[in-house]
């Protein structure tokens, strides 16, 4: 069955959605930071130095570590999290863990997208470059954010490469996955027990409503709620199998840690 144009935009919006949280260094980060006064030490060239994980066979260097972590623990900061003292040094190993996890996820699935001959091409890439340098309302502001963040512009464009081959990579492993009209109903009726519960309740604690506040709370009929709840489900799914597909990729991979 093929689905609608409406299913297909959905459903690679959830992959997208669920690729973010596989891949570390996304534009969140440049989101988040955007408020942020302070600024960090003055972006230098990264020296490789030491490789603090192997993934089968290949190295991620502690340079490439020390620098993801600061962007994300400098991020933390303009989010008002503290890493001065005692419990900063335990917070900051949280990180740290949280950083080699992640990048060590991300080789293995950037392998796996390499073995599948999944790329992105040059063009992709700038195209989606621009398209998030146009969400700016200038150059300068731009590229201050870039210098604040510590990313280059070709550092950027790497990490928009990495988002996208991943993303690539779970459209991939999902396929086409369906939501069931059975699936449906009985979320639909999960929703319904639901609310009369909590119409129950209000009844017996004596709390009355306003007309117009019982209309907001009004359950909406099955067929308007369809396809909301059919997006819904077809996520779940999603997210399900994406994480069963990238603990099999990680339970069948080579992986040594050096820290």
């Amino acid at each position: 069955m093929h689905m609608n144009m409406k299913s297909q935009k959905n459903k690679k919006t959830g992959i997208r959605k669920i690729a973010g949280l596989l891949v570390l260094m996304l534009m969140i980060t440049l989101l988040a930071a955007c408020g942020g006064s302070e600024e960090p030490e003055e972006v230098a060239e990264v020296e490789l130095g030491e490789p603090v994980a192997m993934v089968n066979g290949n190295a991620i260097y502690q340079g490439s570590f020390d620098r993801t972590t600061d962007r994300m623990i400098w991020s933390y900061e303009q989010q008002g999290m503290d890493f001065s003292g005692e419990e900063g040094d335990e917070l900051r190993l949280q990180v740290e863990e949280s950083v080699l996890e992640h990048l060590i996820q991300q080789a293995v699935m950037l392998q796996e997208a390499e073995k599948l001959s999944l790329k992105v091409d040059d063009e992709a890439v700038e195209n989606e470059f621009e398209n998030l340098k146009s969400q700016f309302d200038t150059e300068e502001a731009f590229k201050d954010i870039l210098e604040r963040t510590m990313f280059t512009e070709r550092e950027l464009k790497e990490t928009l490469k990495i988002e996208m081959t991943i993303e690539a990579l779970l459209q991939h492993a999902v396929g086409d996955m369906e939501v069931e009209e059975a699936e449906l109903q009985e979320m639909y009726s999960f929703y319904e027990m639901q609310y009369e519960m909590q119409m129950e309740a209000m009844e017996e604690s004596g709390q009355e409503l306003s007309p117009e506040e019982l209309a907001m709370m009004e359950l909406p009929p099955y067929d308007e709620m369809k396809e909301t709840l059919r997006n819904q489900l077809l996520q779940e799914k999603q997210q399900e199998a994406m994480m069963v597909y990238v603990d099999e990729l990680m339970e069948s991979s080579d992986i040594e840690k050096f820290m």
